[in-house]
């Protein structure tokens, strides 16, 4: 695999795992004075999570891959195949969660796209964009890592007291 495109791939992970060290700071923000989170938040901090460890499992499978079979072009289609699968499988369960709500499900909708365009690698019009197509489903990952952080983080207008300061 080209040098540039593992530097990509590093810096992304780097960034997932900086979405994933903010998890300390939801811990301290949504938790109650009780210390009982919502079945929301939770389910919300788990996405958060989960999503930034795909997005790092995803940059270092290229790599990994690319040791066993030995060309990057065959290690990244392998790679686009199971990063499909995985997005698809994801969206599927989450769609299954009684905490998600309606105006989740286009997000969901837009992560199964996502999804079914990693198999675009194996169609003429995606056979030589194999990095840039899995870029799009990692990149996918760091911003669903990114919008749950700023859903648990984000303070209602409802909570706000304004007569306070």
């Amino acid at each position: 695999m080209l040098s540039e495109a593992q530097d990509t791939l590093l810096t992304l992970a780097e960034v997932a795992i900086a979405l994933a060290g903010f998890s300390a700071i939801v811990v301290v923000i949504r938790r109650g004075s009780d210390g009982k989170w919502s079945g929301r938040d939770a389910d919300q901090f788990h996405g958060m999570v989960i999503h930034a460890i795909c997005a790092v499992v995803f940059c270092m499978l290229p790599m990994l891959v690319n040791l066993v079979v030995q060309d990057a072009v065959s290690a990244l289609h392998i790679c686009c195949a199971l990063l499909g699968v995985q997005i698809i499988a994801h969206c599927g369960a989450v769609m299954r969660v009684r905490t998600t709500g309606s105006g989740a499900f286009y997000w969901l909708a837009l992560g199964l796209v996502v999804g079914l365009i990693q198999f675009t690698v194996f169609t003429a019009w995606g056979e030589f964009r194999e990095f840039e197509i899995y870029q799009v489903g990692v990149i996918w990952h760091i911003l669903q890592a990114g919008v749950l952080f700023v859903m648990l983080v984000w303070i209602p207008r409802a909570d706000i007291d304004e007569g306070a300061g």
